[in-house]
């Protein structure tokens, strides 16, 4: 029996199969048992209505009683998508001056809340706009367009605005600074970094203090991120370390900043670079890297300096260029040792690359974005996403673990 591949974008396909294989063994319930489900939740939710109705009219139809408000003037049709489906309902109307609001839903309110999220959570799981229309139309009955997509994106403004605004107290005591490249719609399509600062606190816990789509990772890009976490509240009486990789601006603005935090050179970003400066790669990098990863291994500085020395000693000659660019301010590596008892934390930037690596997957299938708040929004709904979802220790960020494909179709932007 050929397998089921619900990787690709044929959940709607598979489900017939399913169906179809349930009737050849004699189990026909199943349409039949979605359709009762949902003619009884349309019929919980049509009581509701006339309940509410009659309560606030003071009678029930065809009542005779002094505590009447008003009389009915017939009902109109509306449909309301929720998790269970799409439900046509009757709604009552009243002649008279009469507050005929429901608390199921608002006016003019034709999806709930609930199923709203729904979408969204779909859409910063990856699902392209395409995608979560045939999925909640496969399973649901109704989904929402391209242009819906979008507005409820805005949903994020509010409370992003609250996130770049709030105090924050000066609790942390490492910093983890890098970005992701993203292409930005601009008067052409061009590359920009997202520039991304974690905060860990004494108990080790984690938070995004702040992103920002920046034009560079220039100098004056990020001193001004981290100027904004320093007037916002993050002082830095507490602050022992910040790692980030190599670049220059970065750097100095630390320097800028936080002049007295010492600084750490991620070195899985320096490994990286020795690694593309490798001349014979077919018959050196497994081994150069192999002795190059060793380095940090060890169990103190002392140890990680005479690992080096013998790295350098074997190398120099094989591999100049690659050996050379290891010894290149290889002491800022190894900053981590002051603090050998947070070496998960602060070696490297991979718990930031958690987060990075996440974004770039869920993002990978807009191609570029229209604009930035388009960014801005995607960024925040991703991030805040992956905080809420708490998995087990050694386990990835996501729940999700296939990688997406690079697909062309219209995403959910902002226009």
């Amino acid at each position: 029996m050929k397998d089921l591949d619900f990787t690709k974008d044929n959940l709607t396909v598979q489900w017939k199969y399913v169906k179809r294989n349930l009737l050849d063994m004699g189990v026909g319930v199943t349409d039949k048992f979605e359709s009762e489900a949902h003619k009884a939740i349309q019929s919980i939710l049509q009581r509701g209505i006339d309940e509410e109705f009659n309560a606030k009219l003071g009678a029930r139809r065809y009542e005779r009683t002094s505590n009447r408000q008003g009389v009915r003037k017939g009902s109109y049709a509306r449909s309301l998508t929720t998790t269970f489906g799409r439900s046509e309902l009757m709604v009552p109307r009243v002649r008279g001056k009469i507050d005929t609001s429901f608390k199921m839903f608002n006016k003019y309110q034709r999806r709930h809340d609930k199923f709203d999220e729904m979408v969204l959570m779909s859409l910063m799981l990856g699902l392209s706009t395409r995608k979560q229309r045939k999925f909640f139309k496969s399973f649901i009955g109704d989904s929402v367009s391209h242009a819906t997509a979008s507005r409820l994106l805005r949903r994020f403004e509010e409370d992003l605005k609250v996130f770049r605004t709030q105090r924050i107290k000066d609790e942390y005591k490492y910093l983890l600074i890098d970005g992701i490249w993203v292409k930005v719609k601009e008067r052409e399509v061009r590359k920009r970094p997202v520039i991304l600062v974690i905060g860990i606190k004494n108990d080790g816990t984690k938070e995004i203090l702040t992103f920002k789509l920046a034009r560079s990772e220039s100098e004056q890009e990020v001193t001004g991120i981290l100027n904004d976490l320093y007037r916002r509240g993050l002082e830095g009486k507490n602050l022992r370390l910040i790692a980030s990789d190599g670049a220059r601006g970065i750097r100095a603005a630390i320097e800028m900043v936080y002049p007295y935090a010492k600084w750490q050179w991620c070195y899985t970003h320096k490994l990286r670079n020795v690694s593309k400066r490798i001349k014979h790669k077919v018959k050196n990098r497994r081994s150069l890297m192999r002795d190059a990863s060793r380095i940090y291994k060890a169990g103190s500085r002392r140890e990680a300096l005479t690992r080096f020395n013998q790295f350098y000693k074997k190398w120099k000659d094989r591999e100049p260029t690659a050996a050379k660019n290891l010894k290149k301010d290889f002491a800022d590596t190894l900053s981590f040792y002051d603090y050998i008892e947070d070496k998960r934390f602060i070696s490297t930037t991979n718990h930031l690359e958690r987060y990075i690596e996440e974004i770039r997957r869920r993002i990978k299938i807009q191609g570029f974005f229209k604009n930035s708040r388009s960014v801005d929004y995607w960024v925040y709904g991703i991030i805040q996403h992956i905080d809420s979802v708490k998995q087990p220790k050694g386990e990835p960020s996501s729940p999700m673990g296939e990688d997406i494909k690079e697909l062309k179709y219209e995403s959910a932007q902002l226009s």
